[in-house]
């Protein structure tokens, strides 16, 4: 005949360790992901028009130009994928080389270009003329240019 023994109450034990792997891996995603998505992002004061009848722009693969602002409305240089453009004929056609590195490696690339409301037209349309002249050059007929604005409140 059988006998039943009572140990008492089992005890349960929990693995920390793989859920720790797991906030662990979180962690880092979520590092790369806010590095990558403020690499192209400068602190502009982006003109907010009115009335805006412009609409939301599609999500799709794009090249961000950012003017960067001097004093009195002028600007000290250019910048794409964190490397820096002089505003001379030179940084321009160094920017125009690597927009159209951009445009033949990636097409239907959009380009936008981002500047401060206090920056004047000026230094604004070199980098639109630049952006048409490195989609002609890479054989793209029509540039995809787009200017970034302030949508109604920050």
């Amino acid at each position: 005949m059988s006998s039943i023994h009572h140990r008492g109450p089992a005890r349960v034990q929990a693995s920390l360790t793989p859920m720790i792997d797991v906030v662990f891996l979180l962690v880092v995603f979520f590092v790369a992901v806010s590095q990558l998505v403020d690499r192209d992002r400068l602190e502009l004061d982006l003109p907010d028009p009115k009335p805006s009848a412009a609409h939301q722009p599609e999500e799709g693969l794009r090249a961000v130009v950012n003017v960067l602002p001097g004093p009195d409305g002028t600007s000290i240089g250019y910048q794409v994928d964190g490397r820096l453009f002089a505003v001379d004929t030179s940084g321009q056609s160094e920017l125009i080389d690597h927009l159209r590195a951009r445009l033949e490696s990636t097409p239907g690339l959009f380009i936008n270009v981002r500047a401060d409301q206090a920056t004047g037209w000026g230094w604004v349309a070199p980098v639109m003329a630049a952006s048409r002249s490195a989609a002609t050059l890479a054989g793209d007929p029509a540039a995809r240019v787009r200017l970034s604005v302030e949508s109604g409140g920050r």
